[in-house]
């Protein structure tokens, strides 16, 4: 039927196969968990603010210092949108001063997101956005 060779390089690959996953600790489980945790930065669909960015803006208190200061532009922060749609770890990529970043940074962390979600399952998202200060004249 087949070559002892062939027999041979089987049995070998096999071998090999199989202390590497011993050795590494490799198993499905633990693949399987490991990518549950991964951040991802492209997926199928990216999280979305429930109510959109209005929803958002209702949420940002104009600091004080920033309107006493004249201080307008944007602020952008980068948040990690979890699996049940909370910001994680808010921060604030580029302020403008004035408290225009913190207060950012607490707006964002009151909003709920949509999940992102990638081959059909939500996952964790590394997503970055502008937010915009400006005063009435």
């Amino acid at each position: 039927m087949y070559n002892t060779k062939y027999l041979n390089r089987v049995i070998t690959l096999a071998s090999v196969l199989a202390f590497t996953i011993i050795a590494f600790g490799m198993n499905p489980t633990t693949a399987i968990a490991q990518d549950s945790e991964k951040i991802h930065t492209i997926v199928d669909e990216m999280p979305e603010i429930i109510g959109g960015l209005p929803a958002l803006y209702k949420e940002i208190d104009y600091p004080k210092e920033a309107v006493k200061k004249h201080i307008s532009g944007r602020v952008y922060l980068q948040v990690i949108v979890n699996t049940e749609g909370k910001a994680e770890n808010p921060k604030v990529l580029r302020g403008i001063g004035g408290g225009c970043g913190e207060a950012a940074v607490a707006g964002i962390s009151k909003v709920d997101f949509k999940p992102g979600k990638h081959n059909g399952k939500k996952v964790k998202v590394k997503y970055s956005l502008p937010v915009t200060f400006r005063l009435e004249k």
